[in-house]
């Protein structure tokens, strides 16, 4: 289910967009797989068909879904973009984080050492 918020300012579809967005870069809709048909999907959220029209449509531009016509929309096949999509969401996120942390004024070296302490724990190279 996606959930709704209609007392927010965002629009409905780009709200319906990220959480399809984030499902997909968090691997619920799996690669290849085949999204919920327009219709369905607007009938089960109870809204109109164009707003998961445009939902889909900024997934494709962002190039997360491809269409087929007559067939339906599904998320892309070619896992390295899927994966550098993710990664360049992560980074983002990540980057926002370290200006909130140099804002606040904590030091280069308790941030580099957060880093590395995580690393250790999760036995990552």
């Amino acid at each position: 289910m996606i959930p709704i918020n209609l007392k927010s300012s965002v629009p409905i579809w780009e709200q319906i967009k990220e959480q399809m967005k984030k499902q997909i870069l968090m691997g619920v809709w799996e690669s290849g797989e085949q999204l919920p048909s327009v219709r369905s999907l607007a009938t089960e959220l109870g809204i109109n068909p164009n707003t998961i029209q445009r939902a889909y449509s900024e997934l494709e531009r962002e190039g997360l879904t491809y269409t087929v016509v007559g067939k339906g929309c599904f998320v892309e096949e070619d896992l390295t973009k899927v994966q550098e999509k993710k990664e360049k969401e992560a980074f983002e996120k990540l980057s926002a984080l370290l200006d909130e942390l140099k804002d606040m004024k904590v030091c280069k070296e308790k941030i580099l050492s957060v880093i590395e302490e995580s690393y250790k724990e999760g036995n990552h190279d």
